[in-house]
Parts: structure tokens; C-alpha cells; sequence
């Protein structure tokens, strides 16, 4: 992204509360947890992070942040995250929140 001065920049950061299932121990939970963050990081090039509950084996937050000039991309990105988190990873969300600034 090329960005020259004088130009909107908005940012997203998004968390997404997820359930676990059948995770039987933190050390499962954070083989889960790094998978998902990295698969993440990679694929979309935004910064990742485990950002509550991680001493709870039953559920996991994270929280993304990425910017772009255009809010409507932010709003699909969001919403593109949670499909990628329930559909390729198998994983339930159970409360997804955001904030654009």
C-alpha cells in the first residue's frame, strides 16, 4: 500500500471470542492457539495476538489489527477473518466485536 501524506488511513482491530471443544489441557490449547495466529499472520499479512482468557482451556480470544484507506474493506475484512477462523480452522466464535479508527 502506497500512502502519501494528506491520505485516510483507517484502522480495524477486531477481537474474536472463540470456544473450545474437547481441549483437554493449556499446553493443546496453545498448539491451537499458535496455529490459528500464525496460519493468520501469514495469510493476511496483520498483526495477532491471544488477548484474553489464557489460562482458560474452554475458550480463546484473539485480536487482529490492519489498516487500509477504505472502511468497506475493513468491515469484509472483519467479517472475512471470522468465516476463515469457523470454516477452515473448525473453530466456533461465540462473540466477535470491532472498532474502526
Amino acid at each position: 500500500m502506497n500512502i502519501k501524506n494528506g491520505d485516510i488511513v483507517w484502522i480495524i482491530l477486531a477481537t474474536y471470542q472463540i470456544e473450545l471443544i474437547n481441549v483437554k489441557s493449556l499446553k493443546e490449547k496453545r498448539s491451537i492457539v499458535k496455529k490459528l495466529t500464525n496460519n493468520l499472520r501469514k495469510q493476511y499479512n496483520i498483526a495477532v495476538i491471544e488477548s484474553d482468557f489464557n489460562d482458560n482451556k474452554k475458550i480463546l480470544e484473539i485480536s487482529i489489527t490492519t489498516l487500509s484507506k477504505s472502511k468497506d474493506f475493513l468491515l469484509t475484512f472483519f467479517q472475512k477473518i471470522e468465516e476463515e477462523i469457523e470454516y477452515k480452522h473448525g473453530l466456533m466464535v461465540i462473540n466477535s466485536k470491532y472498532e474502526i479508527l
